[in-house]
């Protein structure tokens, strides 16, 4: 079938409409990043977003849901990074349209509304249309003939687990699932990989539909669940690849616009050059939809995924003779395509393409770089007639210049060979296992972890009471950690209370502590959890024996440490003036990706792709301060989500929020949706200051502050350093400023004058320091400088090579901790013998592990540390005879 007219949008639009006249609730997609879920880099099904629902840990108004979900898959389980642009169907970035009972309908009706929408609204020829079910699910097969009886004739297939059941992991819900199938006809293959759940192009899985009914416990025991619950996941793509009817998803509408700029961009012709077109195309849309959501490009996590998505597209950018960053320019055809759909990417377009220019510009020097390295290598292992470069070498690479293994792979191919993956594989397993040295194996939650699967508590949820008063409670749950048995981790105590004024951690604020008493008996609280609406004390009862007054059913009065609350609420309340101020001197396209609220500073991240001038800091901090000292007062309101985001609140980084949901404002300034602690009024807040700016991923920014006590302390501090310097100094405090110019200016003058005679010293007297070998008819000097800089060792180089003489000067030294090597050639060395300093160095120093470049007479760069003296001298010798010819 082929109906081209069936546009993308409209797709969206009828699915989600189609269970809305179901009474589904329509869900907007989540952020790509998982707020709270620390097992996953990205969202990567439809169902994450409510898997805390599924599981009981958050309450709705809503038991049926409809959703298209913005998700990545790079790794792990969905590995589909390699597959990406060399199959018609695997992606990086893909929407799933969903829907979804908690409780509620089961297999008839997903299964009839399934079978509704696929040939009602999309009209789908049944005929066409095949069913996989598991292989013991004979109930789902009898509805499908009921319900479908077009497929009675041998179109409902039984499979095994693999294929057709799903499972969270190890432990936990679980259940058989059905897939439906579309059948592409006999032209896409007649053989016995072109059926069903075969690796043929033929039939294409579109929808499948998870039905939950059983728990597996530990033991590999299942049983069922008393509320079965529905999962579906319906392939966008995918689907709109059969209704448009086109050969692979990169031929629907969504990618044509953007296939054409990549052509047109690269001068390149896509059917020439189909797979590059297709990974730089994927990985764009990947890029553009996370960055837009928060993330950041780093070294680790998902910001490595995102920099081998970025590395991997600019590479196959030079398979198609970009050597210029390009990916950036491509942006805004893809904010065109599906910003209607998802208008946070043209709000934040200017800033993903910062971030992907500067991410770019940084990987074309990173590769130019490497690619020396690269070519020395290659040319080792051919040198010795071999086609397998060392797995040393290619972890070198990756580790000291960001090449991933697939791109180094990519590029020995090229060449004819091949990387010795064992060998990579142990050198990255030795990096872990070193890095792992150094670590913390936090036992706290893997301990409470176990106690409540071996004694899960029961009944209502715990009633937060936001007051820093003693509150008086009684206990319904206690366990201390040694009712596992394990004699693994000392003593603990877990404790749920009816109520409770403890704050557990959460939205970036962290848990409050203090002690829960009965009587003359304690139990210190250091830390609080929480559990499917319950808040757990974790901490310990101070003395051991008196465990038994803390059981359930005693009463007790909970108190938290109040002075450490305050604290935190006054930073708390600190970052909502912080984030609100950054937006008005940055601009909109601020977006909260983190934060940390404690007692001793508040951490706030954010998207912005370059760092704070100071001005703008001291702008923040100002308007922070001015908030402050007008001494509003600060309220909360609880009301319905979507009439808090009608307000005008903010709705924070990728929080999850219930149906009811609690407003901060601070009179007109600022209004976010928290469920943290805050003051009062503003002026309870203190001094503000920015202790703190720096990034910590490409396009994420970090900013610290500290109010209050800390920000007290820190003026008490400047304050006796002002007249420790004045005492020190004999000056007044007004004029220690100037007399500390003044010192620094006589330091420098000094400076100069030491450097003169130092130089002077090197080269006086027309008597070389530095040691002097023929290298044919070029004499080649050198000189180990030791601690030195760039002075001394710069004029010692020109002072040697201004002879008319051909003569290659080379000083290697440390300067500002880093090993240094300056190269100089005379005028006859470069115009009779090629030996131009610049060429010298950018290849010798790749050798070296460093980098550096200059000009014809001198030239200069930084090698790795520990190279010693002679290595470097051997390596530019070599290079000198080879060059000269001598």
């Amino acid at each position: 079938m082929r109906n081209p007219k069936i546009k993308t949008a409209e797709i969206r639009k009828n699915f989600l409409e189609f269970f809305k006249a179901r009474d589904h609730r329509i869900v907007p997609s989540s952020p790509l990043i998982p707020f709270d879920d620390p097992t996953i880099l990205f969202i990567n099904a439809g169902m994450v977003p409510f898997k805390d629902i599924y599981t009981g840990h958050r309450k709705v108004d809503y038991k049926r849901a409809t959703s298209v979900q913005k998700c990545i898959r790079a790794g792990g389980k969905h590995n589909d990074l390699d597959n990406v642009g060399f199959t018609a169907r695997h992606h990086t970035f893909f929407e799933m349209l969903g829907n979804f009972s908690f409780g509620d309908y089961f297999k008839e009706e997903t299964i009839l509304y399934a079978w509704e929408y696929c040939t009602k609204i999309l009209q789908l020829p049944t005929g066409r249309l095949h069913v996989s079910i598991y292989e013991d699910d004979d109930e789902s097969h009898a509805l499908w003939e009921k319900i479908a009886p077009e497929l009675k004739n041998g179109r409902i297939q039984r499979f095994g687990k693999e294929d057709n059941f799903w499972s969270m992991g190890d432990i936990g819900p679980c259940g058989p699932c059905s897939e439906i199938h579309f059948d592409r006809g006999e032209e896409w293959g007649t053989g016995p990989e072109d059926v069903v759940n075969g690796e043929g192009e033929r039939f294409v899985e579109f929808w499948n539909l998870v039905f939950t009914q059983f728990d597996q416990l530990s033991d590999g025991t299942v049983v069922p669940l008393p509320k079965p619950s529905v999962d579906t996941g319906l392939g966008f793509e995918r689907i709109a690849s059969i209704l448009q009817g086109v050969d692979s998803n990169y031929g629907i509408d969504l990618f044509q616009d953007l296939i054409k700029a990549i052509s047109e961009v690269t001068s390149s012709k896509y059917s020439d050059h189909v797979s590059s077109h297709h990974v730089i195309a994927d990985h764009l849309r990947a890029l553009t939809f996370a960055i837009a959501d928060g993330a950041g490009i780093s070294n680790e996590g998902r910001g490595y995924v995102l920099r081998r998505f970025l590395r991997r597209a600019a590479r196959h950018g030079r398979l198609l003779g970009m050597h210029e960053p390009f990916i950036h320019t491509l942006v805004p055809t893809l904010v065109n395509a599906m910003s209607d759909a998802y208008p946070e990417i043209g709000e934040k377009q200017s800033h993903i393409e910062h971030v992907i220019k500067a991410e770019e510009e940084s990987f074309l020097r990173t590769l130019e770089t490497g690619l020396g390295l690269f070519e020395q290598v290659a040319k080792k292992v051919k040198g010795t007639g071999g086609t397998v470069i060392d797995g040393a070498d290619v972890f070198k690479l990756y580790d000291t210049y960001g090449f991933p293994y697939d791109l180094t792979e990519i590029i020995a191919g090229e060449q004819g060979l091949t990387l010795d993956q064992p060998g990579f594989d142990a050198a990255m397993a030795k990096q872990k296992e070193q890095s792992k040295a150094g670590g913390v194996t936090a036992t706290h939650d893997v301990t409470l972890r176990a106690v409540l699967d071996h004694s899960p508590p029961s009944g209502d949820p715990t009633d937060f009471v936001r007051t820093d008063e003693p509150v008086l409670s009684k206990v319904v749950w206690h366990r201390p950690s040694d009712v596992i048995g394990d004699g693994t981790v000392d003593s603990q105590d877990f404790v749920i209370l009816k109520e409770t004024p403890f704050y557990a951690e959460s939205g970036g604020q962290i848990s409050d502590t203090g002690m829960i008493t009965a009587g003359d008996s304690v139990l210190r609280v250091d830390s609080m959890s929480l559990h499917q609406g319950w808040h757990i004390h974790k901490g310990e009862v101070v003395e051991p024996g008196q465990r038994e007054h803390f059981e359930k059913g005693a009463t007790v009065t909970a108190s938290v440490d109040s002075e450490r609350r305050w604290d935190i609420q006054r930073n708390h309340t600190a970052t909502h003036l912080a984030h609100k101020a950054l937006r008005m001197v940055l601009g909109d396209h601020v977006k909260q990706s983190g934060s940390y609220v404690g007692p001793d500073r508040l951490r706030f991240d954010f998207s912005h792709h370059q760092p704070m001038t100071p001005g703008e800091v001291a702008q923040v901090e100002q308007i922070v301060n001015e908030q402050i000292l007008n001494a509003t007062n600060v309220t909360t309101e609880e009301m319905d989500v979507d009439a808090a985001k009608k307000s005008g609140a903010t709705a924070l980084f990728g929080e999850k929020y219930d149906d009811l949901v609690r407003v901060v404002s601070i009179a007109d300034f600022s209004k976010e949706l928290c469920g943290g602690t805050h003051v009062s009024n503003t002026s309870q807040i203190g001094p503000f200051f920015i202790t703190l700016e720096t990034g910590i991923a490409s396009g994420v920014r970090r900013l610290e502050a500290i109010t209050g006590r800390e920000a007290i302390k820190l003026m008490l501090d400047a304050k006796r350093f002002r007249q420790d310097a004045s005492q020190l100094l004999g000056r007044s405090e007004e004029e220690v400023g100037d007399a500390l110019q003044q010192l620094k200016e006589s330091n420098l003058a000094l400076e100069k004058e030491i450097k003169k005679v130092k130089a002077e010293m090197f080269s006086g007297g027309g008597q070389s320091i530095g040691e002097r070998r023929p290298i044919g008819k070029v004499s080649y000097i050198t000189h180990d400088f030791g601690q030195s800089d760039r002075d001394v060792m710069a004029g010692w180089v020109d002072s040697e090579k201004s002879i008319n003489e051909p003569v290659v000067v080379l000083a290697f030294g440390t300067i500002a901790d880093k090993p240094t090597v300056m190269i100089g050639s005379s005028a006859t060395a470069t115009s009779q013998y090629d030996l131009h300093s610049g060429s010298l160095a950018k290849e010798c120093l790749s050798i070296l592990g460093g980098r550096g470049g200059g000009k014809p007479n001198f030239a200069q760069g930084t090698i790795a540390t520990g190279t010693a003296a002679s290595e470097v001298y051997e390596v530019f010798g070599k290079k000198i005879k080879e060059v000269a010819r001598a």
